[in-house]
C-alpha cells in the first residue's frame, strides 16, 4: 500500500494542494464505515483521468462520489484508497429545447438541473427519492428509477449518450447528443446501474420532455394490495394521464391499511378527464378518498437510515399483490410499491435482519422475484452479498468487469458477486 502521505503529494501535483485533501470528520466520504486515504475534486475532465491513471499505475482504489446519496448502495468495497469527489464537474454543457436534448456534468444535482430546464419549459423525468443532493452521475451509476418510471420509461430509456472516464484514464463517448442515434453498442445501458465498476460517468446526455400544464395529486384508502394493484392496473391499462402511482402501507401488522397516490399530469383537460375516470373506478376496487398527507406521513415514516433493513424486491406486476400478501407478515414491514412497474421496498427499523432477510428472500424465491438489499447494517453487509446470489449471467458479468477494469482499482467488490 502507497503511505497516505506519498499519494497526496502525488495528487496535489495532479490537482493541485486545495483540491486533495485528508477526508473530514464528518464522514462524508465515508462508505460502509471505510474512510479513504485522500479526497480529490478534479475540476476537468482531464483531471478525472489524470487521477485515474495515477490510480492504476499506484494500483489504489477508487470510488466515485458526488452527492453522496447512494454511498450506502452495493456490497462493501474490498478496497477503498481515493475518494473521487465528481462535485466540481457540475455545469450544463449544452441544452438545446428545440431537439428536446440536454448534456449536462455528473457532479450537477438533479434539483439544479430541473430548475435550470423548467425556465425553458422542459425537464427530465428523473424521480429519484434521494431529496437535493442527489446528482445526476449517482442516480446513473445506481440506476435509481422511481414510481415515474411506469409512466416516463426508466434512465436507460432517455440517457442516450455519456462521457466516461475508464479504468486505465482514457476519456471516451459513448451514444451521442440527438435522440435518433444508432451508431456502435449501447454502452450507456452498461454503465448505468454499474456503480462505478466498469468507468467514472463525468457527463450525459438526456432526452428531454415538457414540464405538465396541470398536475393534480389524489390519495386513495383501500383495504388490500390486491385492490390497490388491480385499480393501478387498471388505470394504466386505460391510459390515464398520470405521472406516478405509488401504494404505500399504513402501519405495521396483518391488518395494515393502504393508501395509493396518483399524481394526474398533462393538459387541463386530460387531467380533468382522468380524475374523472379514476373516482368513477374507486368504487369497484373499494377505494374512498383520502387526504395526500396521510400518504406522504406513511411514507416519511419508512424513510431509512442505513442501519435499518432496506429491501427492494422486484417481481412481474401481476404477481406483486401476492408478494406484499406474504412479505407483510415479517415482523411488520413498512412498505412502499410501484404497483405498475412491480417494485416493493419493505423496510424493517428493528428487527434481527439476518433472519428477517433471509425469510423475504425465501418468499422472493417462491414468487421468481429479485430481492437486493438497499440498507443494511455494516456488521450484516459483511456477512452477505446484498444482491443475493449471482445470476445465471454471472460469468459473462466477470469477464465485462476484467475488460474493463483489469487491474480491478473502480469501487472493487461493490457490485453483483462481489466484482
Amino acid at each position: 500500500m502507497v503511505a497516505q502521505a506519498t499519494v497526496l503529494d502525488d495528487l496535489h501535483a495532479i490537482i493541485g494542494n486545495k483540491h486533495a485533501f485528508r477526508p473530514d470528520e464528518a464522514g462524508r466520504f465515508v462508505v460502509d464505515g471505510i474512510s479513504p486515504q485522500a479526497v480529490v475534486e478534479p475540476g476537468s475532465y482531464e483531471e478525472v483521468a489524470a487521477v485515474i491513471r495515477y490510480a492504476s499505475e499506484a494500483g489504489l482504489a477508487v470510488i466515485p462520489l458526488a452527492g453522496g446519496t447512494k454511498r450506502h448502495v452495493g456490497n462493501l468495497p474490498r478496497r477503498y484508497d481515493v475518494a473521487l469527489s465528481l462535485s466540481r464537474l457540475d455545469k450544463i454543457i449544452e441544452h438545446e429545447p428545440a431537439d428536446l436534448t440536454v448534456t449536462c456534468q455528473a457532479g450537477i444535482s438533479i434539483a439544479e438541473l430541473q430548475q435550470r430546464l423548467k425556465a425553458h419549459g422542459q425537464r427530465v423525468p428523473f424521480n429519484a427519492g434521494s431529496g437535493h443532493q442527489a446528482s445526476v452521475g449517482g442516480v446513473l451509476a445506481a440506476n435509481a428509477n422511481g414510481p415515474s418510471r411506469a409512466a416516463y420509461g426508466a434512465l436507460r430509456d432517455y440517457t442516450i449518450g455519456m462521457r466516461v472516464v475508464t479504468a486505465d484514464g482514457r476519456i471516451t463517448r459513448a451514444g451521442g447528443k440527438v435522440v435518433k442515434n444508432v451508431a456502435g453498442y449501447d454502452l450507456c445501458k452498461l454503465y448505468t446501474g454499474s456503480l462505478g465498476t466498469l468507468g467514472v460517468i463525468v457527463e450525459a446526455t438526456f432526452k428531454v420532455m415538457p414540464v405538465s400544464r396541470r398536475e393534480r395529486s389524489i390519495a386513495l384508502r383501500l383495504r388490500s394490495p390486491s385492490d390497490a394493484c388491480g385499480l393501478a392496473a387498471e388505470l394504466y391499462r386505460r391510459g390515464l394521464a398520470f405521472s406516478h402511482v405509488e401504494l404505500s402501507s399504513a402501519g405495521g401488522g396483518n391488518d395494515v391499511g393502504w393508501f395509493l397516490e396518483i399524481l394526474l399530469a398533462g393538459s387541463q383537460g386530460a387531467v380533468d378527464r382522468s380524475e374523472k375516470e379514476l373516482l368513477g373506478l374507486a368504487p369497484r376496487f373499494k377505494a374512498e378518498l383520502a387526504a395526500s398527507n396521510e400518504a406522504n406521513e406513511t411514507r416519511s415514516a419508512g424513510e431509512s437510515n442505513h442501519d435499518q433493513l432496506l429491501c427492494r424486491l422486484s417481481v412481474l406486476a401481476s404477481q406483486l399483490a401476492a408478494l406484499i400478501e406474504e412479505i407483510k407478515r415479517l415482523e411488520s414491514p413498512l412498505m412502499v410499491a410501484e404497483p405498475i412497474t412491480g417494485v416493493l421496498r419493505a423496510s424493517w427499523p428493528a428487527v434481527d435482519a439476518a433472519a428477517v432477510l433471509e425469510s423475504a428472500r425465501a418468499v422472493a424465491a417462491k414468487h421468481e422475484a429479485v430481492c437486493v438489499v438497499e440498507h443494511c447494517s455494516v456488521e450484516l453487509k459483511q456477512r452477505i452479498d446484498v444482491f443475493g446470489d449471482p445470476p445465471p449471467a454471472f460469468a459473462l458479468m466477470r469477464r465485462v468487469k476484467q475488460q474493463f477494469d483489469p487491474k480491478g482499482i473502480l469501487s472493487p467488490g461493490r457490485f453483483v458477486g462481489r466484482l
